[in-house]
Parts: structure tokens; C-alpha cells; sequence
């Protein structure tokens, strides 16, 4: 687990450790390259470094707004909603499944016009890589791979990024 911590720890020293060098090199040299012709790209270039390595450094989280931050709640009882739905839609009459596929359809595509991306990871394979929070390790010999069992509450993705980690349940051999 602290290796998925150390990763983004390095890259923020060595990109604060070229911006020092860049900044360094900027100002030794300007002293030198105000009487050269051309010490403008020289600055253009240092801003386009310095902006790139600012964007690389900022953190992958977003803040939101009130209403964004509600929106993203709505999405996620959208979510269960249409969960529960799945377990009793064959009990229920035909006009009443429609009605109410019906509904879940039109409250889906109302968070998807704020760009909120809903993920459930159910029965998908499991990846370290993968932003998840596992409460708990089911055990299996039949299975090969680890395996999401169930997603208690899913990812949710705001404009590509995540603002809440799923909550899953995690068969392993």
C-alpha cells in the first residue's frame, strides 16, 4: 500500500527539484543572456516548463461546490436505486418495470449532463492500479484471479476525476 503513496511523493520532489534547477538556470543566465539577442524564447520556454510542471504537481482531486458535491450524492442513490431495481424488476409487472426503467434512464441522463460518470466494478477483475477502497477479502480456491464480488458504492467521476473511491467487496483465492 505505501508504494501507491511513494509513487506520487517522488514525482512531486523531482519536479520541485527541476523546478529549482530551472529556476536556478533562469536566473544565472539572465544576467549573461539580457545582453544576448533572443533571451525571450528563453523565457517563453521557462514559463511553458514551469506551467507543465505546475499542472503535473497539482493534485488529481477536485473541490466541489455545494450543488456539485449534492449532484454527486444524487448520482450514487441513482446508483442503488437502480441496484435494488435489478434484484426485484422480474416481480413486478411489465408497465410498472418500464416506469420505472423509465425513471432511472431520465435521472441517469440528468448526472450526465454535469459530466458525473458513475462506476461499478461488480464482478470485474481486480487491479492494484484500480482507486478502490476494499472492505473486505472474501476467500475462494475456485477463483483464479482476484475478482470485484460486489461494489457497495461505486466510483464516482467528476469532469474524469475521481471525487468519491468505490467501496468494494473483493473475492480472492
Amino acid at each position: 500500500m505505501n508504494n501507491l503513496f511513494l509513487n506520487p511523493i517522488i514525482i512531486i520532489i523531482l519536479a520541485l527539484v527541476v523546478l529549482f534547477i530551472f529556476t536556478f538556470l533562469y536566473f544565472f543566465t539572465r544576467k549573461s543572456s539580457q545582453q544576448i539577442e533572443g533571451h525571450d524564447k528563453f523565457d517563453e520556454l521557462y514559463k511553458k516548463i514551469s506551467e507543465e510542471i505546475k499542472y503535473a504537481v497539482a493534485p488529481k482531486s477536485i473541490n466541489l461546490s455545494v450543488g456539485v458535491a449534492e449532484l454527486v450524492e444524487l448520482a450514487t442513490e441513482v446508483w442503488r436505486i437502480e441496484q435494488r431495481l435489478a434484484k426485484i424488476m422480474e416481480s413486478l409487472p411489465e408497465t410498472q418495470r418500464k416506469g420505472l426503467e423509465n425513471s432511472v434512464h431520465k435521472l441517469k441522463t440528468y448526472v450526465s449532463k454535469y459530466d458525473i460518470e458513475v462506476i461499478d466494478y461488480t464482478n470485474k477483475k481486480f487491479n492494484d492500479g484500480l482507486n478502490l477502497d476494499v472492505l473486505s477479502i472474501e476467500k475462494d480456491p475456485n477463483v483464479s484471479t482476484p475478482t470485484v464480488k460486489e461494489t457497495v458504492e461505486p466510483t464516482i467521476l467528476v469532469k474524469g476525476q475521481v471525487v468519491k473511491k468505490a467501496k468494494i467487496i473483493l473475492l480472492s483465492n
